[in-house]
């Protein structure tokens, strides 16, 4: 039966071990049918079905977003082709050259960040470290001034946190201030180029490092697609979704990293001892805490799921965390450890797989080594120094809080 095992998505001893429940659902309940909600609502636990539902997007479309709730924002959470053809435009921002060339200006951002931290003898590492560096970097590459990150920050948060509640008025204000900015910023743009002599309406490439800084905001504003221009619509839609979706993941992965290895300082002397540790140490967090816990599809006929039956548009959960802690794929599953093979940790699915793999998979792990780096380099006594408080959104999994010291 599909909801044998009395599990809610949104209840709070899920919000505060999710990876208990879902441990159960794997064993007795793997296709589970939550019925206290607007629409039919399913989570799927086990690895081999996870992969099914991120690998056949004939059956299992984005087109209705990837949030509990019915919602059509098209773009990087839609179907091919049109979601081939936006992933295309972002896709020399996030290329491997790209990212790698990054490197140095990311060091540098670190470096300042903990110049600040250092000057006292305790911190909040999420605060201090974990939650400006990624909002820093993707506000970067889409073109954003970094003196507005923190209201970046705070919109963005503000969106993420009640997904799938039913008031859904904050989230709604946050969204539409955050694309008033935006189209202020476009607009910039706009007359930046008829003060310059270009027409908006025909510019294009030539005019991207000597009119306009090459950034994604410029792309939105030249790009074509099928022989017209983007409106203004669908240029918000699509940096929102990377505003969003760039800051949130590897701030939580940062903290996920430290927390556990200071949890255990064994394992952050190693990482301190043995460069070589912090790609390990980093696959391992995205393993065993998926900082994306899940996002859902929606299936477009009615289909009968390892025997569930599932009605046409169902939401259904693809839950990353708890594939990455399925026992008939990974060894030992909920600990962190730091001798896990390459083999092994590759077949994790935290940046999900196919069409949607996260197009910021590798800037995410950039950053985060860097990080890693740094830290243990210069504060080789680091340690907690209280409980860390969890992030609020039910599908994100990070720490909204991680004192340390190191006195």
């Amino acid at each position: 039966m599909a909801s044998e095992i009395d599990y809610n998505p949104f209840a709070a001893n899920t919000l505060d071990d999710p990876f208990s429940e879902y441990e159960k659902l794997r064993q007795k309940c793997p296709v589970h049918k939550f019925d206290d909600f607007s629409h039919p609502l399913f989570t799927v636990t086990r690895y081999e079905d996870v992969v099914q539902l991120l690998t056949n997007i004939e059956m299992w479309s984005s087109h209705y977003g990837q949030m509990p709730r019915y919602s059509v924002q098209g773009c990087l959470f839609s179907d091919p082709p049109q979601h081939t053809w936006y992933r295309k435009l972002i896709q020399k921002s996030f290329a491997p050259r790209h990212v790698a060339d990054m490197e140095g200006e990311i060091s540098a951002l670190v470096d300042q960040l903990l110049d600040e931290m250092e000057s006292e003898k305790r911190s909040d590492l999420h605060d201090a470290l974990a939650c400006p560096l990624p909002v820093l970097v993707i506000a970067k590459i889409l073109g954003v001034p970094t003196k507005d990150i923190d209201q970046f920050k705070a919109w963005s948060d503000q969106q993420l946190a009640k997904a799938g509640a039913p008031d859904m008025e904050g989230p709604k204000a946050a969204r539409q201030a955050m694309e008033e900015y935006l189209l202020q910023q476009i607009e910039n743009r706009r007359q930046t180029l008829i003060d310059n002599g270009f027409p908006p309406e025909t510019a294009d490439q030539s005019v991207v490092e000597t009119v306009l800084p090459d950034d994604v905001i410029t792309g939105t504003l030249i790009a074509e697609v099928d022989g017209r221009k983007l409106n203004d619509s669908e240029r918000l839609v699509m940096l929102n979704q990377l505003l969003v979706g760039g800051n949130e993941t590897t701030t939580s992965l940062i903290t996920n990293i430290f927390f556990r290895l200071l949890e255990t300082p064994e394992l952050y002397r190693k990482v301190q001892d043995d460069p070589s540790l912090d790609a390990i140490a980093i696959e391992e967090s995205l393993r065993m805490d998926s900082p994306v816990l899940g996002l859902y599809r929606t299936n477009t006929e009615e289909t009968v799921f390892n025997g569930v039956s599932m009605p046409e548009r169902s939401k259904v959960m693809a839950t990353f965390g708890a594939a990455n802690r399925d026992p008939e794929v990974f060894d030992d599953p909920n600990r962190f450890r730091l001798d896990r093979s390459p083999e092994e940790l590759r077949k994790h699915v935290a940046f999900g797989l196919g069409h949607h793999f996260c197009p910021g998979a590798q800037l995410s792990r950039l950053e985060a080594k860097i990080a890693l780096r740094a830290v243990a380099e210069r504060f080789p006594n680091l340690r907690l120094d209280g409980k860390p408080e969890r992030i609020e959104p039910f599908l994100l999994w990070g720490k909204r809080t991680l004192p340390v010291r190191w006195d």
